[in-house]
């Protein structure tokens, strides 16, 4: 087997398993009494609010398409094609929307005594924790890999996972979510990353054999 096609048979059982890890997690959380974890994570809420709230705005549509056309913009004056900036958007939006159906089917409310914002949607997973990965992690390797000098890619790089930590933190911060409903995220942004990934690979490997 060739190593593309290995790397990329590794990308697709890791998103499998990721995303049977969410739905699992989901399933033994949503019609339950907060976990201990969950409990325990509630020491967090209140801390540095006013962070907490910029990280917050960082993970909503307007920011993510505002840094969607940035990174397009640069990927076409490096002329690297767009292509690869496309694709993580896209999964942006499918990863909300398979979100968004694991919150109608779970329904698990929010916590309690949420602070400054208050959601009215269901609570798991963290759709702010599944772009948290999808697209700031995303974005992260594809800014590490771009035609840049290193430690221009190394900085914007590291401020794209900065974001991506800080992104699921302040949902703890502002009350919004139980630390299971972020890690439920987490996974559930993992397994659409890593997907996204293999898709890059195999369009890689299809232009550079035509």
């Amino acid at each position: 087997m060739r190593t593309v096609d290995a790397v990329e048979l590794r990308l697709w059982v890791a998103a499998v398993l990721c995303l049977a890890a969410a739905v699992a997690l989901g399933f033994s959380v949503a019609a339950r009494t907060p976990t201990r974890i969950d409990v325990e994570a509630v020491a967090l809420r209140g801390t540095a609010v006013p962070l907490a709230l910029f990280f917050t705005a960082l993970g909503r549509w307007p920011v993510l398409l505002a840094l969607s056309v940035l990174a397009a913009l640069v990927g076409w004056r490096l002329r690297t094609g767009m292509g690869a900036v496309v694709l993580v958007y896209v999964t942006q939006i499918v990863s909300q929307g398979v979100s968004t159906l694991l919150k109608l089917g779970l329904h698990r409310s929010r916590p309690d005594h949420w602070l400054v914002i208050q959601e009215k949607d269901w609570s798991y997973p963290s759709g702010h924790a599944v772009t948290a990965v999808v697209f700031f992690v995303g974005l992260a390797v594809l800014a590490w890999h771009a035609p840049l000098p290193r430690p221009l890619a190394g900085v914007i790089a590291a401020i794209l996972l900065i974001c991506a930590v800080g992104i699921p933190w302040s949902r703890l911060a502002l009350g919004a979510h139980y630390l299971t409903d972020v890690l439920g995220g987490l996974l559930l942004g993992t397994a659409f990353l890593c997907a996204a990934f293999a898709l890059m690979l195999r369009f890689a490997h299809a232009s550079s054999a035509a």
